[in-house]
């Protein structure tokens, strides 16, 4: 009878503990700030780079996120 119980139990909390983590990924992902933050990553990275497809991707990101969180971040000039 314990046995069922502790299985139950257990598969129970595994089954919440996984539902908790994918929703917490999917929220985490979607912060401004995370978003913000990789994108100057790769700002430091086209510095060192000067690939200009790089500095394409990252203009179109900034734009996307300039309108999505309301944030004035200056798109870089590829020139």
């Amino acid at each position: 009878m314990k046995s069922i119980f502790v299985k139950r139990i257990l598969v129970i909390s595994l089954a919440g503990i996984v539902a908790i983590v994918i929703l917490y990924s999917f929220a985490v992902t979607d912060k401004c700030p995370l978003k913000q933050i990789d994108i100057l990553n790769d700002v430091k990275k086209y510095e060192i780079t000067k690939d200009p497809e790089l500095c394409d991707d990252i203009n179109n990101r900034i734009i996307q996120l300039n309108n999505k969180c309301g944030i004035e971040m200056e798109i870089l000039d590829c020139g």
